[in-house]
């Protein structure tokens, strides 16, 4: 079909901005978001709208903002059915997580829920912008109900037409279905309302919109009356065990390879801190863009850093760089502690999970984790499939306990955990910098050796791991128990953690076959034990 004229470039919110009153309508005022123009994936959202009429908000991010069309039959996947598009202001990106009520005698007063939404791709060209300016943009839909290969085309307005018509088409291929009617999802999939819930809502809920959020705290809990913000000096702890299990009274979820760390937001001040009290925003600064990741403030989330592979699992080896940007770094939030003036730790886990995922903006950069309640059977057949380190069982009633709990459990799928090193042998041959780590675990009586280290290693991490144990080099071993080593020996002050796959423990309590997997300085060195596990009767 042969697009008309070209059309306006997205990129201004200055006519979005004219049409609303933002002291009466909890809409975000927004602005434009900065970034490159031309990427690999860009985001879209599909917003249901009860306003005169009903209708569809299909929204693409194009040049920072949010490229409109009001589709009044709604999407399709009923391949080459065309559907009216007008054409209509950009929106900020903001909008993409809006739902509530805009007021009678607000511009589009009715009710608007998040229909889809999810990541979009370009089929032609490079930039979406560019692409609508010239009256055609195809593209391929990654979202929730929406998925597959469409196409926006602007046609000729009929002479007793006003606005902006386009074509909204989706093109044939798997994920075509002749049967789709958007009528028969009508639900939200941010909250899971639909319009009818929505509106006998008097007011939009609170977390929907970021300026809403800061003006309008829940009913009941007044700005005098909030719960002071909480900062804990521990966080919650696994416990780890023999073998999964199915119990109804439990949640699973996958256990991320990364670095664990505290969120806090709080009066535009954010921190990232570590369980040892590291500061995570140095090694990643990326990770100060969590600011705007979440739609009420102050929050405290507890997550886990992890950079993940092209198949979404979490790779611990990827994060080792710490002087340069990780690629895919992303904040996997499995935990909220405070939102919305409410100290939330005594609350049930399943509840603060409830709320911690409507609280999380459409945003890359964190990843809401999700989990399944009483299959944590298949869900460890899945991760040992897949090769991942894991899997993390909690209790579904749960409070949120600052130390190790048997309300939390997790089973590994191989032999990973930390140890501390308390010194090095001398290399051999050509090897530069140190043959082995000796590797050690603390017990009652202090740092029991457990074995070295030598594989896993390359020349660039051997001189990076020279220079630091240099520094912390000390005369006297650092275990209480005697150290056999292969080569002359140099001792360390047990500062340094390390993670070590290994496979298995030997019935004298040493390491078998143990492969160096990366440095972990989010673990405090006293932390580090032999992690045996146990027997859990849920």
């Amino acid at each position: 079909m042969a697009a008309s004229k070209t059309a306006a470039r997205p990129g201004s919110l200055k006519k979005y901005r004219e049409k609303r009153d933002f002291a009466q309508t909890p809409e975000p005022s927004g602005r434009k978001e900065r970034g490159p123009k031309s990427r690999e994936r860009f985001r879209f959202v599909v917003q249901k709208h009860r306003a005169t009429r009903l209708h569809y908000d299909f929204r693409l991010e194009a040049d920072g903002v949010l490229a409109s069309w009001a589709v009044p039959k709604g999407p399709t996947l009923v391949p080459l059915d065309r559907r009216l598009a007008m054409h209509v202001e950009d929106h900020p990106m903001d909008y993409r997580d809006f739902e509530g009520n805009i007021p009678a005698g607000q511009y589009g007063a009715g009710s608007v829920i998040v229909w889809d939404r999810g990541t979009y791709s370009l089929a032609e060209g490079d930039d979406p912008a560019r692409e609508i300016a010239h009256g055609k943009i195809k593209f391929v839909l990654y979202g929730k109900k929406l998925q597959g290969e469409f196409t926006l085309v602007k046609i000729k307005a009929r002479e007793d037409e006003h606005g902006e018509p386009w074509l909204l088409l989706k093109d044939r291929d798997e994920h075509s279905d002749p049967k789709y009617d958007p009528a028969e999802h009508p639900e939200s999939v941010k909250s899971g309302k639909t319009l009818e819930d929505i509106a006998r809502n008097p007011r939009a809920p609170t977390w929907q919109s970021k300026r809403v959020a800061k003006s309008a705290p829940r009913a009941g809990r007044s700005k005098a009356k909030r719960d002071p913000i909480p900062h804990p000096k521990n966080l919650m702890l696994a416990t780890l065990v023999d073998e999964p299990f199915d119990d109804p009274e439990w949640l699973f979820e996958i256990k991320w390879d990364g670095y664990r760390a505290l969120c806090t937001i709080e009066d535009s001040r954010l921190t990232v801190v570590s369980r040892n009290g590291l500061d995570m925003l140095v090694r990643f600064p990326e990770l100060r863009e969590l600011r705007s990741a979440f739609a009420s403030l102050p929050v405290v989330v507890d997550g886990e850093i992890v950079s993940l592979d092209a198949k979404g699992r979490s790779a611990f080896q990827r994060l080792q760089e710490s002087q340069k940007k990780t690629a895919g770094l992303t904040y996997a939030a499995f935990d909220l502690l405070y939102a919305d003036g409410a100290d939330m730790r005594s609350k049930p886990l399943e509840e603060r999970k409830a709320l911690l995922e409507r609280l999380i903006r459409d945003t890359d950069l964190v990843l809401y984790s999700k989990h399944v309640v009483e299959k944590g059977a298949a869900l460890f057949e899945q991760a040992r499939d897949q090769r991942l380190e894991g899997i993390i069982g909690k209790r579904r009633s749960s409070a949120y306990q600052e130390r190790r709990s048997r309300d939390w459990v997790k089973i590994k799928t191989g032999h990973e955990q930390e140890f501390v090193v308390g010194g090095w042998t001398e290399p051999k041959g050509s090897r530069k910098g140190f043959g082995a780590l000796l590797l050690g675990v603390y017990e009652k009586r202090g740092l029991r050796f457990v074995g070295s280290v030598g594989t896993g290693f390359n020349a660039k991490l051997l001189r990076e791991l020279s220079s630091r144990l240099s520094r912390t080099e000390r005369k006297s071993s650092p275990f209480v128990n005697p150290v056999v080593a292969r080569a002359p020996v140099h001792w360390s002050s047990p500062e340094l953690v390390v993670e070590v796959r290994f496979s298995e423990w030997t019935r004298d309590g040493y390491l078998r076959q143990p492969a160096y997997l990366g440095l972990r300085p989010d673990k405090p060195a006293k932390d580090v034990v032999a992690e045996v596990p146990v027997h859990v009767e849920p």
